[in-house]
């Protein structure tokens, strides 16, 4: 149950340049972060997830800094739920106020598939996430979430995982591959709801047991002979839904699988100026042209103002390579007057 929701089953971004006369682009770099202080799990992380269940204006920061005290070094706060709400309100305050005791805050998004079934309702739904949450899903943050429970299960195994992938891949179209998000559910979904298509993407489980969670895994049972059913390994674990820290009770206690990836590994990375990118006109077309890391992958986008945020710019397309390290895109000039302000950013 993703903070007592009734069971919480219950991009990189590149700088802006005008005109196609100057760009800067970037290399991903990740931020390191500390080991876990708890001394006899010095390779898991441990957190919470919360929403206004835990406050209507948010978790006081007093709270906040006993939990950190406490060795929580991570929190999933919830942002929105569908594509109508309710939206928590608690979101602005929480994040900040966890990130303000030293916690890593990320959001999530409670899924409503059952009231829009098909791709384009996904992509609604990740569109209102988006605009919700804003620059939480961006560098500094950890990577948003997907909540799957409830009667998302009334769509067909196929539908429910095109549902994903459509969602998953505007969260990327729109913050980059570094906010990739993580799909939380439980083990019953995780076996039959879902398809090996999404076998890759990380894992939040929701299993609350018994078992220590600082050195073992989420254990088999006969109904669940693998926990993480499609899914090929956990990336997050929620251990307890009645725990406590901070001074609130009861509380979802997670754990983050860091002996199969760091913690730090979920950060949505900055981009830091590496090189410039050149445009030039030419038959009636912009060419831009840079190098990066051969194999590298980019998306072009534009926009006509040199304000708006990134998740406004029309994507054109992919840059191509030729020769290795060497990018190029091209578009059409349409009308003398045009203005236009680009960006490029990591696929």
């Amino acid at each position: 149950m993703l903070a007592r929701h009734c069971h919480l089953l219950k991009k990189a971004r590149a700088h802006d340049w005008a005109g196609g006369a100057v760009a800067v682009l970037a290399l991903i770099g990740f931020w390191n972060f500390g080991a876990s202080l708890q001394a006899n799990a010095a390779s898991r992380d441990f957190g919470v997830d919360v929403s206004h269940y835990q406050g209507t204006t948010g978790i006081s920061q007093a709270s906040w800094n006993q939990m950190f005290g406490e060795g929580q070094r991570f929190a999933f706060i919830k942002a929105s739920e569908g594509l109508t709400g309710p939206d928590d309100a608690a979101m602005a305050n929480n994040v900040a106020r966890a990130t303000a005791a030293g916690l890593l805050a990320g959001v999530y998004h409670y899924a409503h598939p059952e009231n829009r079934p098909t791709t384009n309702g996904a992509v609604q739904e990740a569109d209102h996430f988006l605009a919700y949450a804003g620059s939480v899903i961006g560098p500094g943050h950890l990577r948003p979430a997907l909540d799957l429970e409830g009667s998302s299960s009334t769509l067909s195994t196929t539908e429910l995982t095109d549902w994903v992938i459509a969602f998953h891949d505007r969260i990327v179209e729109q913050r980059g591959v570094g906010a990739a998000p993580i799909v939380y559910t439980s083990r019953s979904y995780a076996q039959s709801e879902v398809d090996g298509r999404i076998a890759n993407y990380d894992l939040w489980l929701a299993y609350p047991t018994g078992v220590d969670p600082t050195l073992t895994d989420p254990p088999p049972t006969a109904s669940y002979p693998d926990p993480t059913g499609v899914f090929h390994n956990w990336s997050f674990w929620q251990y307890s839904w009645t725990g406590s820290s901070g001074g609130i009770s009861p509380l979802d206690l997670d754990v983050c699988h860091s002996d199969y990836k760091p913690l730090a590994s979920f950060i949505i990375p900055a981009l830091s100026p590496v090189f410039a990118l050149n445009g030039a006109i030419s038959g009636g077309a912009l060419c831009l042209s840079f190098t990066n890391t051969a194999g590298t992958h980019f998306s072009v986008l534009a926009a006509n103002e040199p304000t708006l945020p990134l998740n406004n710019g029309t994507v054109l397309g992919a840059a191509t390579e030729d020769p290795p390290g060497s990018f190029q895109y091209a578009e059409t000039i349409v009308g003398s007057n045009q203005s236009r302000f680009y960006r490029v950013r990591l696929l």
